[in-house]
């Protein structure tokens, strides 16, 4: 069995223990604990927690990738998180992120092309704080050229459960539930 067989194991059965085991398999998520997240978007608590309820989650019948993608999405928080003037920031931490969990994957010998999907995911997965759309009508060409690469799906995936581990932040669902109305508007694809 491959390293990254074991982690995914764990990560797609939840048995008791899981977090234990997959931090000593992938030591760079110790430091999650205590990284702190603002509290009006992240009622749970530190990136840690959100990183348990994201993969906790995804259920059996999601893709795999899906679990790693929930594990790994806030990987570069620890690096990037900044208290300025009472405001905890994490800018960046999507492009931080998207190189660790890289090497990380590379290191667990995950193959190569659900690495690239995931370490993909993981880089875009706060688009729509730029995009910042209110309603389908307002997608641009660029939008719309995004959302027909075929990676697009997952990525929504990837956001709903992330939506989902942002406990009291109702405004996230919403968020979730908006782009995947543009997706299917813009390209006819249905959405799970």
């Amino acid at each position: 069995m491959k390293p990254y067989q074991s982690v995914e194991n764990e990560l797609t059965q939840h048995r008791a223990g899981w977090w234990k085991r997959v931090t000593a398999l992938v030591p760079e998520l110790i430091d999650l604990v205590g990284t702190p997240q603002p509290a009006n978007y992240h009622a749970e608590g530190d990136v840690a927690i959100h990183t348990q309820l994201a993969v906790t989650a995804c259920t059996e019948d999601d893709d795999p990738d899906l679990h790693w993608a929930a594990l790994l999405h806030d990987i570069g928080k620890p690096m990037t998180t900044k208290t300025e003037a009472g405001k905890i920031t994490a800018h960046g931490h999507n492009a931080i992120g998207a190189e660790i969990a890289a090497k990380i994957l590379h290191r667990l010998k995950m193959p190569k092309q659900r690495s690239d999907k995931i370490v993909w995911a993981i880089r875009h997965h706060t688009f729509h704080l730029s995009w910042n759309l209110k309603s389908p009508e307002k997608a641009s060409k660029r939008h719309k050229r995004f959302m027909a690469d075929p990676r697009f799906p997952f990525l929504l995936n990837l956001l709903r459960i992330d939506s989902m581990a942002s406990l009291a932040n109702r405004q996230s669902m919403q968020t979730y539930e908006l782009y995947k109305q543009l997706y299917e508007k813009i390209t006819g694809g249905n959405q799970k």
